[in-house]
C-alpha cells in the first residue's frame, strides 16, 4: 500500500540541437528533431487530498494558455477514476520560449500523481498517457539526448555520455501556431544532417545545429535575431519554435558574466541525461 501524501519532483527543459521540418501530415509538421534535457526546471509538489477535488497553482508571472497539467490530469482520471489532489507549479522555463516547458509540466504531474497513487499498479501505460497529452509530451518524460521524428510519435535515445555547457537568452515568447503559418508561407533554412550530429555526439564532439524555424520566427519578433546576433561568433541557435536561443560553451558562467556587462541578461546551463527527477 502506498503510503505517500507528498510527492515533489522536477522536470528539466530542452533544447533542440536540430529542428528539421520534413513535410506535413494533414495539419500537423512532421519533423526530424535532435533534442538534450537541460538542466533548467520547473519544479512541482503534489498532495493527496481527502476529496476530489484538483487544486492547481502555477508559482509564475503568467497564467499558460495551453493548461497541458490539467489535460494530463484528465487523461488520468478518464483511466482511473476520480482522485483529488492539491498540484503547486513553481515555474523556472520561459513561456512560450521553446524548451518544452508546458508537455515538461505535463509530464511531471503525470509522474508525480502515478507515485502517489500507483497508477502504474492499476495498468497506467505512461507513453500512451503522454501520448494523449501532447506529442513531446513523452520525450520530457524520458529526457536525455533522443531523436524524434514524425509529429513527435517516435523517439529513438541517443548514445552521448558528454555534458555540454550553454549559454542562453529568453524572450517574450512568440506562439507555435504563428511560427509555424510564417513558416509555411515563407519556408526556412537551417537543414542539418541528423546522421552526423548523432555521430558526434557519441563521440562527445561539438555537433551542428540548427532550426528550420528561425526564419520565420525572427520575422515575427526581431528579438530572436537581435538574442542570436549577441551570442556572437559562438555556435548559437533557435530552440523550439522559439523565443529561447543559445550557444554551446565550454564556460558558460563566464560568457554570461560577459553578456551581462553589455547589458544583455543571459543564463547558464548544461546538458542532463534525464527528464525528470524526484527529490
Amino acid at each position: 500500500m502506498n503510503m505517500l501524501d507528498k510527492v515533489r519532483l522536477k522536470v528539466y527543459g530542452k533544447i533542440n540541437l536540430t529542428l528539421n521540418v520534413i513535410g506535413k501530415t494533414g495539419d500537423m509538421h512532421t519533423l526530424d528533431s535532435v533534442l538534450a534535457s537541460v538542466s533548467v526546471a520547473d519544479h512541482i509538489t503534489v498532495r493527496d487530498r481527502l476529496d476530489d477535488k484538483i487544486n492547481l497553482i502555477f508559482n509564475a508571472d503568467f497564467t499558460p494558455q495551453n493548461n497541458t497539467v490539467l489535460k494530463a490530469v484528465n487523461v488520468l482520471k478518464k483511466s482511473f477514476g476520480n482522485f483529488g489532489a492539491d498540484i503547486v507549479v513553481d515555474k523556472a522555463l520561459p513561456n512560450s520560449g521553446g524548451m518544452g516547458g508546458s508537455s515538461a509540466d505535463a509530464a511531471g504531474v503525470i509522474a508525480a500523481l502515478n507515485a502517489l497513487f500507483d497508477f502504474d499498479k492499476r495498468g497506467l501505460d505512461i507513453e500512451k498517457a503522454c501520448s494523449e497529452v501532447g506529442s513531446d509530451v513523452f520525450y520530457m518524460y524520458k529526457g536525455g539526448f533522443a531523436r524524434m521524428e514524425g509529429t513527435g510519435e517516435k523517439i529513438v535515445p541517443v548514445n552521448c555520455r558528454s555534458k555540454y555547457g550553454l549559454v542562453y537568452i529568453s524572450g517574450g515568447g512568440v506562439l507555435t501556431r504563428d511560427v509555424y503559418k510564417k513558416f509555411d508561407s515563407m519556408g526556412g533554412s537551417g537543414y542539418v544532417n541528423n546522421e552526423i550530429v548523432i555521430d558526434k555526439l557519441g563521440k562527445g564532439e561539438v555537433p551542428p545545429l540548427g532550426n528550420m524555424l528561425t526564419d520565420a520566427a525572427c520575422a515575427l519578433d526581431g528579438e530572436i535575431r537581435a538574442s542570436l546576433n549577441a551570442l556572437g561568433d559562438r555556435l548559437a541557435n533557435m530552440t523550439g519554435s522559439g523565443s529561447t536561443v543559445y550557444a554551446l560553451s565550454e564556460d558558460p558562467q563566464r560568457d554570461v558574466a560577459v553578456l551581462g556587462e553589455r547589458g544583455i541578461k543571459a543564463f547558464a546551463a548544461h546538458t542532463v541525461p534525464r527528464g525528470i527527477e524526484f527529490e
